[in-house]
């Protein structure tokens, strides 16, 4: 006899409201901003938005051009509390307003920042608008994390993606109770890559399956140094004879760089593309910056990384974290490169003992991840 309530199979569950505030001063935290929506989907919604004026992202395209010194004098010069609850308070003055407009036509259930300066600007808008919409952080360093991030401690949840970050976020007094070792978010083409895809990147890109593959990813800012790193390992392949190498080269919208290497020998090039898992996954290694979101992608992907650059301030850190649990090597100079991926095709060994490694940390990221949305979903 039915009582009038739904069976179980008919049971749908109410979507929700996210809205993610990110930074558009370079890529990775917008990245990471997409990362943290496809990690509460299909529960959540998400709106993903930059608070920030235009000048503000016009002074980063011109300083990570041409003065990326005073990007990170900037950065370290904010890096103490007393400093960084000033920065806050500036960077109220600029998105308040903004920011009050934002919540209220998009009244979302919950708001994610995945950007240091925004947490204490979000509060005080919340506050004049008279809302208590869950404010979740989500530390954007995954070692050496930031002052800004511990000016709000009781937002209503924090996401610590490392260890590391999780004992640096208790030591200044964050709740227990409201803080989540969450793992670096990943997005969903990396954390769910069909097992085929790889296959048929190789296929496309018509890769000899007994030569050691190298992705590397390059774009408009940064391109002279990836030019030169590619045009070492070019080189040092032809003082060697047979090259033991071939190169997939994501080079973005960069049209240089693919006129540039378009039709070269042991170089595969790949424009823009929103789905970039599979042709990393092609590979054997992955190489580049080490900015945390392809470090981690990379890992997800069970693909070693090595690191040949950093934002001097912000990616020291990642370093460390490469060489601390093995998820690759750190090779900053052009000979070192050479000279390691030289070693690796050569000595396989090396390389199937580096991918043991970064399984197991991709398996303790990876259970991170899946209780982000559970968290979430707790607080509305």
């Amino acid at each position: 006899m039915s009582n009038g309530a739904p069976s179980p199979s008919t049971w749908k569950f109410s979507i929700m409201k996210a809205l993610i505030l990110t930074s558009k001063t370079g890529g990775g935290h917008i990245s990471l901003a997409h990362a943290v929506a496809d990690r509460l989907a299909p529960h959540f919604t998400s709106h993903i938005l930059d608070p920030q004026p235009g000048i503000v992202h016009t002074h980063y395209r011109l300083v990570s051009r041409y003065a990326l010194w005073l990007w990170a004098a900037e950065y370290k010069l904010a890096d103490t509390p007393r400093r960084a609850l000033l920065a806050h308070r500036v960077f109220t003055r600029l998105l308040k307003g903004r920011l009050v407009q934002t919540i209220a036509h998009e009244a979302p259930d919950v708001i994610v920042s995945v950007y240091a300066f925004f947490s204490y600007s979000i509060q005080q808008a919340l506050r004049e608008l008279g809302r208590r919409t869950p404010l979740v952080l989500l530390f954007s360093d995954p070692l050496d994390v930031h002052s800004a991030w511990f000016t709000v401690k009781d937002a209503e949840l924090t996401l610590a993606p490392s260890r590391e970050s999780y004992a640096l976020a208790m030591a200044h007094g964050f709740d227990p109770a409201r803080t989540l070792l969450s793992g670096w978010p990943v997005r969903s083409q990396f954390f769910n890559l069909d097992p085929e895809a790889a296959q048929q990147a190789a296929a496309e890109l018509n890769l000899e399956p007994d030569r050691m593959t190298v992705f590397l990813q390059g774009g408009g800012e940064g391109a002279a140094r990836f030019a030169h790193t590619v045009d070492n390992l070019l080189a040092r392949a032809a003082e060697e004879g047979q090259p033991p190498l071939q190169l997939i080269l994501a080079v973005g919208t960069n049209k240089t760089l693919q006129h540039r290497y378009h039709g070269v020998e042991q170089c595969r090039v790949v424009p823009f593309t929103p789905h970039i898992a599979p042709y990393m996954a092609a590979a054997d290694v992955v190489m580049g910056k080490a900015g945390p979101n392809v470090l981690f992608e990379s890992v997800t992907l069970g693909k070693p990384f090595v690191a040949t650059t950093f934002i001097p301030g912000q990616e020291e850190g990642n370093l460390a974290l490469i060489r601390r649990y093995g998820l690759g090597w750190v090779a900053l100079q052009p000979e070192e490169q050479a000279q390691l991926l030289s070693r690796l095709a050569k000595r396989r060994e090396e390389l199937e003992s580096m991918r043991r490694t970064v399984a197991d940390y991709a398996a303790w990221n990876r259970e991170g991840n899946e209780r982000i949305r559970p968290a979430v979903q707790a607080l509305v």
